[in-house]
């Protein structure tokens, strides 16, 4: 809620006397992030992250004295990680509360401009703070696009979205895009992300059989190696999972039971594997990748495993402490924290991917 929002809940209009009183809109507990990726700790820019794969095939038909000896290779790769920086510089000045329901909570005197140990930072402002926090990394890990721009300028941003909000890091979707478009084999091509518009994007993808066909070609040409993996599953848009929902249960009767790991994640399993509904996916889409006339792919699917997705820093966690303080030169309140953070793909073919 921004400072214009709050003007609204004026004192005087006798609806509200006390903060605690006010009922703001619902936030939407979103899935944990740490669910998603693996942490890396200690990562420079720079750094790189090297593995090693199968031998090459061996054993020979033929026995008895002085063999052929011959060479065996090993599959080995190596990628770079490259660290983005990012900030939240905050300030707030309580002459913008007055006239408002927060003035009831202003100190008074000479403090009046101290808004620490408030009701207004205590019950209003940190919790919708920790909030955006969580978001911003949702936003950074999955989103994230070091060359991001407008859906005016080629690019896949709404309008009047602040690109700047994108460019700390490239994110998986972006990396694994690429993947995709490489590997055509790990790629299912879901139609009705280049409908014409939005309603017929979501219409398209409710359609009989649609959502079946997507998840079994998935199934069916993924390396058998994804689905053995700790934490395997196929993280996917609520759009794309109510869609195999109501496919299944209107082709097949058969009903999928989702569970509510925490509020705002649901798991279920569908032949054999486990479904991950992540709806912040879905709201992200919604807001940031909207060119008014179409969601740039509304419906997207990832099957592999966390294992598999990794997110670097060079802190020991990926959310750093925040200073907070009332600055009593300029008489202002301010909030800033810095970080840094890379995303990387780990192994490339151990993934399939819809979108």
């Amino acid at each position: 809620m921004n400072y214009q929002d709050f003007k609204q809940l004026t004192p005087d209009n006798g609806a509200i006397k006390n903060l605690k009183d006010l009922l703001v809109m619902t936030n939407f507990m979103d899935e944990k992030l740490e669910d998603f990726f693996t942490l890396r700790q200690s990562v420079q820019n720079g750094d790189k992250l090297g593995w090693t794969g199968e031998m090459s095939d061996i054993g020979w038909a033929g026995a008895g004295c002085d063999p052929t000896y011959k060479k065996a290779t090993i599959s080995a790769a190596e990628k770079t990680w490259e660290i983005g920086k990012w900030q939240i510089p905050l300030k707030w000045c309580y002459d913008e509360l007055e006239g408002t329901i927060a003035e009831y909570c202003l100190k008074t005197g000479t403090e009046i401009a101290d808004l620490s140990s408030t009701e207004y930072m205590d019950n209003i402002v940190y919790p919708a703070l920790d909030e955006a926090i969580r978001k911003m990394f949702w936003r950074f890990v999955w989103f994230g696009d070091k060359d991001a721009k407008l859906a005016s300028a080629s690019g896949s941003i709404t309008a009047g979205v602040d690109v700047e909000l994108f460019k700390t890091c490239n994110g998986f979707f972006k990396q694994l895009f690429a993947i995709g478009a490489a590997n055509a084999s790990q790629k299912t091509t879901v139609a009705a992300n280049s409908e014409a518009t939005t309603a017929l994007q979501k219409s398209k993808i409710r359609e009989a059989g649609v959502a079946i066909g997507i998840f079994q070609n998935m199934f069916g040409n993924a390396d058998p190696r994804i689905a053995s993996m700790d934490g395997a599953g196929v993280f996917c848009t609520k759009s794309l999972a109510d869609a195999l929902t109501r496919d299944l249960a209107r082709e097949y009767k058969l009903i999928l039971t989702w569970e509510q790991v925490f509020k705002g994640l649901d798991v279920t399993e569908y032949d054999g594997h486990k479904i991950y509904r992540v709806s912040i996916w879905d709201r992200f889409i919604e807001k940031y990748q909207n060119n008014g006339a179409t969601l740039n792919l509304p419906h997207r699917a990832v099957f592999g495993s966390p294992s598999q997705l990794l997110v670097g820093t060079p802190a020991n966690d990926i959310v750093s402490n925040l200073d907070i303080w009332f600055e009593k030169k300029d008489r202002v309140n301010y909030v800033y924290a810095s970080g840094k953070l890379g995303c990387l793909i780990g192994e490339d073919n151990l993934f399939q991917l819809a979108y």
